[in-house]
């Protein structure tokens, strides 16, 4: 009966050894979490119909919904280079997307969805 016993006990004070460690570990071991960088990069549609832009980082993509023409609004973008981001757009009306090559955020702050009903494209800027 004693060997019943001091198994249980060994047993209590090993899952209670390890809740704590367990426990420690959490507390002094919880990273801070880090967010990415955010930048602000503008999204525009100055064709002739309704569009949605998009901008595409390493680590996300915004798009700017379907916006009318005329229209231009700032987005925060989450990223972790500066480099390698590329636009593209969907016009209602057209048929296919529009692409741009890829670029740096150091050189572009904007893509503007321009053109009528016949085509469009996007325009660095």
């Amino acid at each position: 009966m004693s060997r019943i016993v001091k198994r249980s006990s060994t047993r209590l004070a090993t899952v209670a050894g390890m809740v704590a460690a367990v426990g420690a570990g959490m507390i002094v071991t919880a990273p801070a979490s880090q967010a990415a960088p955010v930048a602000a990069f503008r999204l525009s549609n100055f064709s002739a119909t309704i569009a949605n832009v998009c901008v595409h980082t390493d680590v996300a993509t915004k798009c700017s919904g379907n916006i009318a023409a005329g229209k231009s609004e700032v987005y925060k973008v989450e990223y972790k280079g500066a480099s390698n981001w590329y636009c593209t757009s969907t016009a209602k009306g057209l048929s296919g997307t529009a692409s741009t090559p890829y670029f740096s955020r150091a050189n572009v702050k904007e893509c503007a969805e321009v053109g009528n009903i016949f085509g469009a494209s996007i325009m660095l800027k």
